[in-house]
């Protein structure tokens, strides 16, 4: 029952979502986001039709449409950089370069594992290529929260919503990675807790999202100007200014 109601609540969320991204236009500011939201809310209605049907199939598909959501989850991580970097169009290409290398490399390590053991299991393929992804993410994050302050860029509602869901969605699923596969944390407190909420982290992402993208608002300002730079330019105006004065001065005591 309670998988059902979180499952359909994912789905509603995520539909209005969609749908309020295309009536305010944002799905044009943010076409990476709202096509991540769009393949995972198909995925799910998907897996809910598979699920009453034919519960056997459902196992199959489940692992084959998670390697999908993994793969499209990486653009929300493009989507952060490229808006957040917008007046920064060097850091943005540079950025973006090492975002999908970060990727070939992860997907290339998880090939090269699931090859040495002769592709005996796709369901732990798909598994360690969501795990190490999510903390190829969660280093990203970092990365990027860390640019944000030594560039001084502001960021407006939506896109700092945006970071916020996904944010908190790839840190509840890192915590519980690490309390997973840390000796004597298996059955912690913390562990058990982390665990009952992880169902519900997508949902709580899609309110968060819901939340700050359900109005546009203005997007990353323009970076403040270094105040040093700011102080020498006044310095500056001021001094010809001076300049001006002094010289209109002699001019007019050499006429007279």
């Amino acid at each position: 029952m309670m998988t059902d109601v979180i499952w359909w609540s994912a789905i509603v969320l995520g539909a209005t979502l969609l749908l309020r991204g295309r009536k305010t236009k944002l799905i044009r500011s943010y076409p990476l986001f709202y096509g991540y939201i769009g393949c995972v809310l198909a995925i799910d209605l998907l897996r809910f039709v598979c699920y009453r049907l034919n519960g056997d199939f459902y196992q199959r598909f489940y692992w084959y449409t998670e390697c999908l959501g993994i793969l499209a989850s990486y653009a929300v991580i493009l989507e952060i950089y490229k808006r957040s970097l917008k007046f920064r169009p060097g850091a943005a290409r540079l950025a973006q370069t090492l975002l999908l290398s970060a990727l070939f490399v992860t997907v290339a390590a998880v090939a090269a594992n699931a090859y040495a053991s002769g592709f005996r299991s796709w369901p732990r393929a798909v598994a360690d290529l969501g795990c190490y992804l999510r903390y190829v993410e969660g280093g990203l994050l970092v990365v990027v929260l860390f640019l944000l302050g030594i560039l001084r860029i502001f960021l407006g509602r939506n896109l700092r919503g945006l970071l916020t869901g996904y944010g908190f969605m790839v840190g509840m699923d890192v915590m519980n990675l690490a309390l997973l596969f840390h000796d004597g944390n298996k059955l912690s407190l913390l562990s058990l807790l982390l665990r009952r909420l992880l169902p519900v982290t997508w949902v709580i992402a899609l309110i968060i999202w819901s939340v700050a993208l359900w109005w546009p608002k203005p997007g990353p300002s323009q970076p403040v100007e270094n105040e040093i730079e700011r102080d020498h330019e006044v310095l500056a105006a001021k001094t010809r200014a001076i300049l001006a004065r002094v010289t209109n001065r002699l001019v007019r005591a050499m006429r007279t």
